[in-house]
């Protein structure tokens, strides 16, 4: 009995046993059969192809205006230079294989081994990162497929496919050479030719080996390894590959010490010279708008990894947000010579514009030069230049009014100042005007700003704090630096494009919101799928408050002050006024301007123009008596007009609750006393609990009997401005005549107002009380009266508006 169990039991486990093989043999014979019907309906599918368009690309992409009408048709729009095999050196063919297929010369277009590893590795690390695909992969994907970014298994087999075809047609070099000169590299640039002239200025057979393992090392991310914006991660990716080649005996030991600190001079040039690459080769359509297209091509594959290979012949429809009616008025303007000051010679003062909608965040018009490259400098983009005084509303008055305790009226001193420069130098910020107008005297930040007056803006952001303006400016989207934090910020001495400023001032504009700058909406394939839309934020960067009142100010700077040529019939125009310094190393005691700037907006549009010469080799050319006011202020006013007409005049920007307004004394600050003379009495608006309480006690009557300033913080031999002048406290100062002798030696105060309240030299706390009056803290100049304040040490300013690094002290911005 116990036999026959045994044998039944060994009988039951070989019939399982069976049935286990049967139904496992049965999976993976099904497995075989559906991989197999897979991939011969892959197969079936395969993308008709034609063994030219490994040389030529037809399909063309289509880009709209705002309104969905065709302003452009991309195709064969590239920056190529075809190459021979023979005219292609052996360490790029060789230093491509190593890096990108090392098997290249034994595998049949696929390589098994590498698939392997790649699938391992990728369950290993539970991803799909690693790459298998063989440069006769590449070139098929790049050559035939509609769609080369879908990840797709059908793809994947095409593409395979398509491989073993290739190697079975073309010998192993004539692919390698195709490869090379279609493969994708950055900057428009299509093939290694093109891409050596991009990133060296070079031809193919004189690169180095530093130059070439740069080049090897781009096509896993050609955005992301580009040495124009991303020169860390070019030069760490450059110096992997050296490593490569030094494994594969391609390089020595001692090649690979010698360039893998090689810097980037060409790119380093480039970017000074003409604020980026100048492509070497680009044959391209004519149409419509190109500073604008070239601006969406570019963000596309910057900033969205979309290849140009897919740009220009891919199928894309590309929806912009160009408005053709403000692009096309732009661009009739900057063809106008009569809109720009003449030259020196025949290098042209250049120019820049952008305008775009506040409230969206689109992008409506963008000319980067009087004449048009093919994907060459686009200045509107790309040019970083010293915006001059026209920083100060975004780093010096905005942050002051949203930190509180400052409004329109709060008054400062003109008056000479000196602060710790570094390096045991003295920086004394002043005026254009200066030396031939004198100093203003005690002003309010209204008139600081219509005037723009640059003393009142450092003694203003070093009281809030350099952190604050430059924290405030930064979240406005301005491209700030550490090294940007010192008390030049308030002169205009980082580098900005007209197209950071543009979004900067659209916050004021969208009364207090921060909207992405953007100049597409959507990017569609050919089967009608979106593959790119922006991501657009809105940012509340300020209190409603805090940008009605720099609104209502700038709208000062356009009827009163330096912008007036600015207004526009009955429209609510804001606007402010900027031009850069000679750096007074570099040219000594010659007078003019590198860059004149106008920032102007409504509550519809922002605009920004930017004129000056792209650069001064020479030391000649530099512009002479143009200022922000002029020429710049003028073009912004022609292409605004038409911009906004057909649409209903906007006479004001939204005032939000929380606006209070009164009377104040313009030579304290505070609420007229009973001694302010008529004159010096305006109406000011201010943020709720920011208006004075306090009553002036500037004004007093001295042992004379006669009405002064009561300015003991002030130095005594200073001269003092032609409205304050006869009011001066001391002998013989009436009607401008002037003593440096005191009348007496007691300070003098208004009878009306207790004497605790009396102004001294003492610092004041970073934000003052509500209602006090913001003083300043300064250093006498030479031979001042004892007892006046010192001098602050305050972060070492860079040196002039042309060089933000040099460590001397900054010429002043012009407020023209």
């Amino acid at each position: 009995m116990a036999h026959t169990r045994n044998h039944n039991d060994r009988r039951r486990k070989v019939s399982k046993l069976r049935a286990f093989l049967v139904i496992f043999s049965t999976l993976i014979l099904a497995s075989v059969v559906g991989a197999g019907l897979f991939v011969a309906k892959a197969a079936t599918n395969l993308p008709e192809w034609d063994p030219t368009d490994l040389t030529n690309q037809k399909q063309a992409s289509i880009v709209y205006d705002k309104d969905g009408i065709q302003i452009a048709q991309l195709h064969a729009s590239e920056n190529r230079i075809a190459t021979k095999s023979g005219d292609i050196p052996d360490l790029v063919k060789k230093t491509f294989v190593a890096v990108e297929d090392k098997r290249f010369y034994s595998h049949i277009g696929i390589d098994p081994i590498r698939i392997a590893g790649s699938a391992i590795h990728d369950i290993l690390s539970q991803s799909a990162k690693e790459g298998a695909s063989t440069i006769t992969q590449q070139l098929a994907r790049n050559a035939f497929i509609q769609d080369p970014t879908a990840k797709t298994l059908t793809r994947k087999i095409q593409e395979a496919i398509m491989a073993v075809v290739l190697e079975h047609k073309y010998t192993k070099d004539e692919i390698l050479t195709f490869y090379l000169n279609k493969i994708f590299l950055g900057e428009s640039s299509y093939g290694i030719q093109a891409a050596a002239k991009t990133y060296f200025g070079k031809d193919l057979n004189q690169l180095n080996p530093a130059e070439i393992a740069m080049l090897a090392g781009m096509p896993q991310a050609p955005s992301g390894y580009d040495p124009y914006y991303h020169p860390d991660e070019a030069k760490n990716r450059r110096t992997i590959v050296l490593g490569v080649m030094r494994d594969s005996g391609i390089i020595t030991a001692g090649d690979y010490a010698k360039y893998k600190d090689e810097p980037f001079t060409y790119v380093d040039t480039m970017k000074q010279t003409y604020g980026g690459a100048k492509n070497a080769v680009v044959t391209t359509s004519d149409y419509k708008f190109p500073y604008f297209v070239d601006y969406v091509i570019t963000t596309l594959e910057n900033d969205y990894n979309i290849t140009s290979d897919q740009i220009y012949h891919g199928g894309l429809k590309i929806y912009t947000t160009v408005d053709p009616k403000i692009q096309s008025t732009a661009e009739a303007a900057f063809k106008d010579s009569a809109n720009f000051p003449k030259s020196v010679d025949s290098t042209l003062i250049q120019g820049a514009m952008t305008v775009l909608d506040p409230t969206s965040g689109a992008i409506r018009a963008i000319v980067g030069g009087r004449d048009y490259t093919p994907m060459g400098l686009n200045r509107a983009t790309q040019s970083q230049r010293q915006p001059g005084s026209t920083i100060k509303p975004l780093v010096v008055y905005g942050p002051a009014i949203e930190k509180g305790g400052y409004f329109p009226g709060t008054v400062l001193d003109d008056m000479p100042v000196s602060y710790n420069g570094g390096n045991g130098t003295a920086w004394s910020p002043k005026d254009f005007d200066t030396e031939s107008a004198g100093w203003k005297g005690r002003i309010t930040m209204r008139f600081a700003l219509e005037d723009s007056v640059n003393v009142y803006a450092v003694k203003l952001l070093n009281l809030i704090g350099v952190n604050n303006g430059w924290q405030f400016g930064k979240n406005l989207g301005l491209p700030l630096t550490e090294k940007d934090k010192v008390l030049s910020l308030a002169l205009g001495t980082p580098q900005v494009t007209t197209l950071n400023m543009a979004s900067a001032y659209g916050a004021y504009a969208d009364n207090g919101v921060s909207v992405t700058p953007h100049a597409f909406e959507k990017v569609v394939d050919s089967a009608g799928a979106v593959v790119v839309a922006p991501q657009i934020t809105k940012n509340r960067v300020m209190k409603p408050t805090t940008a009605y009142i720099i609104n209502d100010m700038l709208r000062s700077v356009v009827t009163n002050g330096t912008a007036y040529a600015a207004q526009i019939g009955n429209w609510a125009v804001a606007g402010k006024t900027g031009t850069t310094s000679l750096d007074p190393q570099k040219y000594e005691n010659k007078t003019g301007n590198p860059d004149a700037w106008f920032a102007g907006y409504t509550p519809s549009y922002v605009g920004i123009v930017w004129m000056g010469y792209d650069s001064d080799p020479d030391g000649k050319h530099y512009l002479h008596q143009v200022f922000g006011g002029g020429y710049p202020a003028n073009l912004w006013k022609k292409v605004m007009t038409t911009a906004l007409e057909g649409t209903q005049v906007q006479t004001e920007f939204q005032k939000p609750n929380g606006i209070v307004s009164g009377q104040i004394d313009t030579k304290s600050g505070l609420l007229p006393s009973s001694l302010t003379p008529s004159q010096f009495i305006q109406t000011e608006i201010a943020a709720k609990g920011d208006l004075p309480t306090e009553v002036s006690n500037v004004w007093v009557i001295n042992s004379s009997g006669r009405l002064v300033l009561n300015l003991p913080d002030r130095d005594s031999s200073a001269n003092w401005p032609s409205d304050e002048a006869p009011y001066r406290p001391y002998a013989n100062s009436f009607n401008g005549a002037q003593s440096t002798a005191p009348e007496n030696s007691q300070t003098s105060t208004d009878p009306t107002t207790p004497a605790s309240n009396v102004q001294t030299g003492n610092s004041p706390p970073s934000t003052p009380p509500s209602g006090q009056p913001a003083t300043d803290k300064t250093a006498p100049p030479t031979g001042a009266a004892p007892g006046q304040t010192t001098t602050p040490t305050i972060p070492t300013p860079p040196a002039t508006s042309t060089s933000p690094t040099s460590p001397t002290p900054p010429t002043p911005s012009k407020g023209h």
